[in-house]
């Protein structure tokens, strides 16, 4: 299987030392980064579904094709299917992540979101390096 070079791909990361969650999308085709976020300290499951969120508002605000996001994340893959998290952690994000997803389920239906496979392709390229 060939690795990917369209759509977008999708990491986070969290650093117990700084307390410090972020994730962010690059854009397959260009390399270039779409989105940056830090959300302070969190989880990295959390992350990584807000990272998949923020993908997908950006493929339906910017008709960008293909509709499809790389995860290496199976928590993010099924919280999005399931549109709505696992999390016990009260978090506003989350909350409005959820409510995203099932008012715009129509167009979210229309997006693909698939697991990177790190041990066929290497690591994502929107990983951050911190392992």
């Amino acid at each position: 299987m060939k690795r990917p070079s369209n759509g977008i791909a999708t990491d986070a990361a969290h650093s117990t030392k700084n307390k410090l969650t972020r994730y962010r999308g690059i854009d397959l085709s260009t390399g270039r980064q779409i989105f940056l976020e830090d959300l302070g300290n969190q989880t990295v499951n959390i992350g990584e579904f807000l990272g998949v969120v923020a993908a997908v508002k950006y493929i339906i605000e910017n008709d960008f094709h293909p509709r499809v996001i790389y995860t290496d994340s199976i928590t993010a893959i099924t919280w999005f299917n399931n549109k709505r998290t696992a999390s016990g952690k009260r978090n506003t994000e989350l909350e409005k992540a959820g409510v995203f997803l099932k008012v715009f389920s129509a167009e979210v239906d229309k997006i693909d979101v698939l697991h990177w496979k790190n041990d066929l392709w290497g690591e994502t390229p929107a990983d951050f390096g911190c392992k």
